[in-house]
């Protein structure tokens, strides 16, 4: 089986090691016996010899003395002619760990922990059952590998090594992305080993650790025996991003391949943001020369797409070459790339490609500061799954359309989606439009946007009683009772209402997303006073934006206590009164939050607005006017939905005129600067003035160009833009490219698997709003 070649681990002298402490002794002359204890109490006295293998951070040059951090990954079980089933098994003791520390001496490759010095351990034996694979460590012991989210299963043999003679307790835990995955219990020395057997499918980080048996360190030697991992590559059958695709094999020039990172240093997840030139990108592959991927993509697919520099983290400094090959054949070359040059856009046709493998050279020099990206790096797949644009997917629901309907959907990890009602119940549907389970809460109030956390939980945001509501749903659709008060959450942000209110709802919630480290963001508006007057008192609405912990505690690191209150009154106009409503938002890579919404002022008058904030809740100065963009003050403008693109740039959507009888869409600079703005009609109306005509939900895709959803005249529609806002009229074989595809004054996207998109619908009452339908569409 070919293996990735390791060197011995050296002690002190090794490349990859560089704290050790204290100083071991000498090696002894002669090979070590069978059993290599020492005759009298290696302990006494207190003595220890911890090691460690967790690499220094060298900050003003890490290639001083010519240090490197090679790394390879396991190798996938695949349908390439080069790889075969029996590759799927990995020994650990075949694989470079990203950090190891040791109780007493180094971590031993298929010996046991022996003593202080390397190699000094004997054949692991656990209970006269010898193993010829693993490792053997002293407690208190911890490893880590970087796995790419390519393996299935861990399996090995735990237990006290004979060494010790019968002495020793010590327990072993596995796992996977700091979730528990394996606990033995305290196994003490004569006991016959335990097997492990764990499932690690999509983890990218595996962690073994030994702990003593609750009492001392004491001959706490233990074996991992036969330590291995069982991985598979499978081709994709579906549009994917490389980052969650696995691959089948993969090498990298300094420390793992980072998956939606930069590459960092030689450590997992130690990198930061992908950033070319400036640009942002939330998903790619972060690299260091010389690096190679590989992945099976079954003849499934036909194309690949990424854009391509050094990182930022690399100050401009580096030098690289990327390549792409299909099949051994050269597809794609984009010459010798510098730290300080444009960022290249790659395009290659893969079509009936089996073995794509991307490479990074150093570029003709040394690898210094060569931290490359495949930023955004996707394939185009699945042949099967493609139609026209703009028409009904057959294979969903019944002829496209799903009986269930609501105010928001979001797609969930294997395709299937969960759509929120008005009423704050939610309906799971699978991937191909099936009903699988409901859950309700009973609230009086209104439901208006969801959100799905990494964990599997949904969170449900809108107003409730008069005031901002969450609530979380539990995978299985039931009420989580640890969020809130029995899964629910309520804010009284709005001021009480007075005899010039005639709105009962004082604070809502609008919108919600989730951070990647599970906090969850809130926007909406408040009611809050203000005085035109001396001595007189009125409310208005201001921006509310919240910021909970995953358990639905404010924030107290954002804003104050959680809560940011933005009031635009006297900044507009003449009077002080300004209506202030945020109806969207979009978190950036970089965890700043972009918002948009309108400022109503000068009596009949309004503003649309596009805002950011920094992560702490205060507005960003560096956007715009000190946080705030406003729209043509010449017009009455609302916008209600906001997009990122993948150039960085923000595309928002709304309606304009009196009343907002037309349609709205613009386009604003990473940095806040309006760009040109499109107004367009759904349909051709008989009176123009008579009808709402309002985007209210946008998509954009990986090419820079936009699918909106919004109403008029009591109908949904969707739309396709190009990246210049240039409106496709040929979507849907639609009058002028503006499908209508339900009833309704509600409509809202999300991404689906393939080249497809889903829109879900509701229909506007005197009592509320109502589910109408859910479907799927090729774009």
């Amino acid at each position: 089986m070919p293996t990735p070649s390791v060197p011995l681990l050296l002690g002190c002298a090794a490349l990859m090691l560089v704290a050790c402490s204290p100083k071991p002794a000498p090696a002894p002359s002669k090979p070590p016996p069978e059993v290599s204890q020492p005759a009298k109490d290696p302990y006494a006295g207190g003595q220890q010899y911890p090691w460690s293998d967790q690499l220094d951070t060298h900050e003003a040059d890490p290639y001083a003395d010519g240090r490197r951090y090679p790394w390879t990954s396991p190798t996938a079980a695949s349908g390439l002619e080069t790889h075969s089933p029996e590759d799927s098994q990995n020994f650990l003791s075949r694989l470079p760990w990203t950090s190891a520390t040791n109780g007493w001496g180094p971590v031993e490759r298929d010996r046991s922990n022996g003593w202080q010095n390397p190699g000094d351990g004997a054949p692991l034996n656990i209970a006269g059952r010898r193993f010829t694979r693993g490792l053997g460590v002293h407690a208190a012991s911890e490893i880590r590998y970087a796995l790419g989210g390519q393996c299935s299963t861990f399996t090995a043999f735990v237990g006290v090594d004979d060494e010790v003679g019968g002495r020793g307790s010590v327990r072993f835990r596995v796992f996977g992305d700091a979730v528990l995955l394996f606990d033995s219990g305290v196994r003490r020395g004569g006991e016959r080993s335990l097997p492990v057997n764990v499932g690690v499918a999509g983890v990218r980080e595996l962690r073994l650790v030994v702990s003593d048996g609750s009492d001392d360190n004491t001959y706490d030697h233990a074996d991992w025996g036969d330590a291995a991992l069982t991985c598979a590559a499978t081709p994709p059958d579906t549009d994917v991003f490389l980052s969650d695709l696995a691959y089948v094999s993969a090498s990298n020039g300094w420390g793992p391949v980072e998956l939606d990172r930069s590459n960092g240093q030689q450590g997992l997840r130690d990198g930061g943001t992908l950033s070319l030139r400036g640009q942002t990108f939330d998903r790619g592959l972060g690299v260091h020369a010389p690096s190679t991927l590989e992945y099976d993509l079954g003849r499934a697919c036909t194309a690949f797409s990424a854009h391509l520099g050094l990182d930022d983290e690399a100050g401009g400094r580096g030098s690289v070459e990327f390549q792409v090959f299909g099949d051994g054949k050269k597809l794609y070359d984009s010459g010798v790339v510098r730290g300080d040059a444009p960022v290249q856009l790659a395009g290659v046709d893969v079509t009936g490609v089996q073995a794509l493998k991307l490479v990074v050279t150093n570029g003709g020099d040394d690898i210094n500061d060569d931290h490359a990206d495949w930023a955004g790096a996707r394939l185009r797949c699945g042949l099967s799954t493609t139609g026209t644009p703009g028409t009904l997917d057959p294979d969903f629901g019944n002829g496209g359309r799903a009986d269930a309907g609501g105010v928001d959907v979001v797609t969930e990890d294997d395709g299937a989606l969960v759509v929120l009602d008005a009423n704050f119940g939610v309906t799971r549907l699978s991937k191909s439009g099936v009903v699988l389970a409901q859950g309700a809460a009973t609230l009086d109030g209104e439901a208006s946007a969801l959100a799905r956390q990494p964990d599997g939980g949904l969170i449900a945001v809108g107003h409730s009683d008069g005031q901002i509501t969450a609530l979380r749903y539990r995978q299985d659709l039931t009420l989580d009772p640890t969020f809130g008060q029995g899964g629910v959450v309520r804010l009284s942000l709005g001021t009480p209402g007075h005899s010039a209110d005639s709105d009962s709802v004082r604070s809502a919630a609008t919108d919600v997303a989730v951070q990647p480290d599970g906090k969850i963001v809130l926007v909406g508006y408040a009611a809050r006073p203000y005085s035109p007057f001396p001595d007189v008192t009125l409310s208005d609405d201001d921006f509310a934006v919240v910021r909970l912990d995953s358990g639905g505690t404010p924030d107290s690191s954002f804003g104050q206590g959680g809560v940011t209150i933005t009031a635009l009154n006297g900044q507009l106009g003449a009077m002080e009164e300004s209506s202030d409503r945020l109806y969207s938002m979009v978190l950036q890579p970089d965890g700043r939050i972009v918002v948009a919404g309108e400022a109503h002022y000068d009596a009949n008058n309004y503003s649309a607005v596009v805002a950011r904030y920094l992560n702490n809740g205060t507005l960003d100065p560096a956007f715009a006017q000190d946080g705030v963009a406003y729209g043509d003050l010449g017009e009455r403008n609302t916008f209600h939905a906001v997009a990122l693109a993948p150039d960085g740039s923000i595309v928002a959507g709304g309606g304009t005129r009196r009343f907002f009888t037309s349609a709205l869409l613009q386009r604003f600079s990473a940095d806040g600067v309006a760009g040109p703005a499109v107004h367009f009609q759904f349909k051709e109306p008989e009176n123009p003035l008579a009808y709402q005509t309002v985007v209210t939900t946008l998509l954009t895709r990986e090419d820079g160009s936009v699918i909106l959803g919004g109403y008029e005249d009591g109908d949904t529609y969707v739309s396709r833009f190009d990246q210049t806002l240039t409106q496709d009229p040929t979507f849907g074989n639609a009058p002028q490219g503006n499908l209508r595809v339900s009833p309704g004054l509600v409509i809202a996207l999300t991404r689906a698997a393939g080249r497809s998109f889903i829109a879900t619908t509701a229909q506007a009452t005197a009592t509320g709003t109502e589910g109408r339908g859910t479907l799927r569409l090729f774009y």
